[in-house]
């Protein structure tokens, strides 16, 4: 079994250093924490609620806070983008780029504009899973 295999550190070292084993575990990691979460929140609510009574489990309290702090995280990394251009921008009036800038600048456009899409999709759809060809892009491949 695969998991026998990365108990022995220099297996687990080679798997670390291939960038798609990497995000799959990584990906795995996260779901697996998902699924953590939800089975203490079951369990922590059977243990916890009286038959009858509105429960106010202090853990979906948590979570909520969690949440929102992570959106307002979302909104000043948004923010943070529109703050820094704006600042920046003016700053460049005369200046004159070169072909090789312009390809620099366009390529971290395109990644902009790929992230801004998939914050988009992620906000109306809650598909928040990051499509290859995206990934792909923004590693810069």
């Amino acid at each position: 079994m695969a998991t026998d295999f990365l108990r022995r550190p220099e297996v687990a070292f080679r798997a670390m250093r291939d960038a798609e084993a990497r995000e799959n575990v990584n990906e795995a990691q996260f779901e697996q924490a998902g699924l953590d979460d939800d089975e203490f929140d079951e369990e922590y609510e059977e243990a916890f609620a009286e038959e009858g009574e509105p429960f106010d489990d202090p853990a979906r309290i948590v979570h909520s806070w969690r949440k929102s702090m992570e959106f307002t995280d979302l909104i000043a990394v948004c923010q943070g983008f529109i703050a820094g251009a704006a600042r920046l921008v003016p700053k460049l009036r005369g200046h004159e780029f070169t072909d090789t800038q312009t390809k620099v600048l366009e390529n971290h456009l395109e990644k902009i504009r790929a992230t801004a899409d998939w914050i988009e999709t992620a906000a109306a759809t809650g598909q928040v899973d990051l499509d290859e060809q995206l990934a792909q892009l923004l590693r810069g491949q």
